[in-house]
């Protein structure tokens, strides 16, 4: 997969509640965590190659299930919201970028 430079995060963010809640995650719980997106990535190759039927990678703001075709991402902080689902393709794009952000 192609990494774009110059991600647009905002526009990104806005494309529905998933992809907000994604940035959420990326800022909130990933934050600059390197090693935290090293195993994301490898969680993720491991659901693309049938190495595992599902993960979770949650941090103190967010829940996040991955499944070989999509991530689900829960609000721990605000009850009432509902579970946002995407596609992991998506979310494999965004924490790419994340990662390629920090590198730079």
């Amino acid at each position: 997969m192609s990494i774009q430079t110059n991600w647009d995060w905002s526009e990104w963010g806005k494309k529905s509640n998933a992809h907000r809640r994604v940035v959420e995650f990326l800022t909130l719980d990933v934050q600059d965590n390197c090693e935290y997106i090293k195993h994301i990535c490898a969680q993720i190759a491991a659901l693309e190659n049938g190495e595992m039927a599902d993960c979770i990678c949650s941090g103190n703001a967010y829940y996040v299930s991955l499944s070989p075709q999509n991530v689900t991402i829960e609000n721990l902080i605000i009850d009432d919201e509902p579970i946002e689902t995407i596609s992991l393709n998506e979310f494999k794009e965004a924490i790419l970028c994340w990662q390629d952000k920090l590198e730079d």
